[in-house]
């Protein structure tokens, strides 16, 4: 496969054709969730993580990156820009086909983000990362998320996690 091409579209103008499309990658990308206890992705799972924003932030500020490659989904990111401060986004997800990880689609899709945060003048990019999932820590510190900026719980199920956010200076 080539590498992806990528393409962003804004949360609010997303149709019922691209939420079937990336609820298919969902499913192919599976053991992401399912690692940590929550559930199998499901369309009302995709529908409630675009509407679950902090307070302040709407829909018209969350961007959807799509990579592709020989015409098919291999990854996506959920970015909010202007959030914790005007100047940083936060990659909210970064999903790859599990068949495809280790392929270098992460890298770009997380490089058209920074490209695009930096050209809109944003200071920093931020990302969470549930503590035990070594691999996603991993992978941000080779994309350069390398300052620790907090640490907080979170509950998926009935299991408690710690979550890392992790900051890149652009």
């Amino acid at each position: 496969m080539t590498l992806p091409c990528i393409t962003r579209t804004e949360s609010l103008e997303l149709t019922a054709e691209d939420l079937a499309e990336i609820q298919g990658l969902r499913l192919r990308a599976a053991d992401f969730f399912v690692e940590v206890g929550d559930e199998p992705p499901t369309i009302e799972s995709l529908e409630s993580d675009l509407a679950d924003l902090p307070d302040g932030s709407t829909r018209a500020d969350e961007v959807i990156y799509r990579g592709y490659a020989d015409g098919v989904l291999v990854g996506y990111a959920e970015v909010l820009r202007g959030w914790p401060a005007e100047d940083s986004w936060v990659i909210g997800i970064l999903l790859v086909d599990s068949a495809l990880r280790g392929s270098g689609f992460g890298h770009e899709i997380a490089e058209a983000v920074a490209h695009d945060a930096k050209a809109a003048g944003v200071r920093s990019l931020l990302v969470g990362v549930i503590s035990s999932r070594t691999r996603s820590l991993a992978f941000w510190k080779r994309e350069g998320f390398t300052t620790e900026a907090l640490r907080r719980p979170l509950t998926i199920g009935t299991t408690e996690h710690e979550v890392v956010r992790l900051e890149r200076g652009l």
